[in-house]
């Protein structure tokens, strides 16, 4: 093999040799360079109070915690078991525009009221999910559709 400036290889499409015997990559034009993606959510995006926790794979709530969405829509009887022992229960009123958080001591009747309008045809109807935080914290989110 011979090498020009004693490197080894075959030349690429730039005609210079490359150390590792492979062509160069050559860069592509301008206009196919996707741009990077923006560090900086946008406003509303990825908050609790943005567009609905419901749709998406993981959110940022209100206080800052990351949560995955796990499963859902949720049996009732699942809905039930996590209104009892999730660490945070959240009710998205208003498909989502709205959120109140349930305290432990009131989530049970809250379930109760909201169990028998679960993926209803009756308005408002409701839709239950389950989050997980990276903690390893669960949170029942309840979606209300109007």
């Amino acid at each position: 093999m011979s090498s020009e400036s004693g490197q080894f290889g075959t030349p690429g499409k730039s005609g210079k040799f490359g150390t590792s015997g492979r062509r160069e990559a050559t860069p592509a034009p301008a206009g196919q360079v996707a741009a990077p993606p923006s560090a900086e959510p946008a406003v509303g995006d990825d908050v609790l109070g943005g567009p609905s926790p419901a749709g998406r794979a993981e959110f940022t709530d209100d206080a800052g915690r990351r949560w995955r969405k796990v499963r859902g829509p949720l049996h009732p009887r699942l809905g039930r078991r996590l209104a009892a022992r999730a660490d945070a229960f959240v009710i998205g009123e208003g498909a989502g525009e709205r959120f109140r958080h349930v305290a432990s001591g009131d989530r049970l009747p809250a379930w109760r009221a909201i169990e028998d309008r679960l993926d209803s045809p009756l308005t408002p109807s409701y839709r239950a999910f389950e989050f997980r935080s990276a903690e390893g914290m669960t949170l029942l989110y309840v979606e209300e559709s109007c």
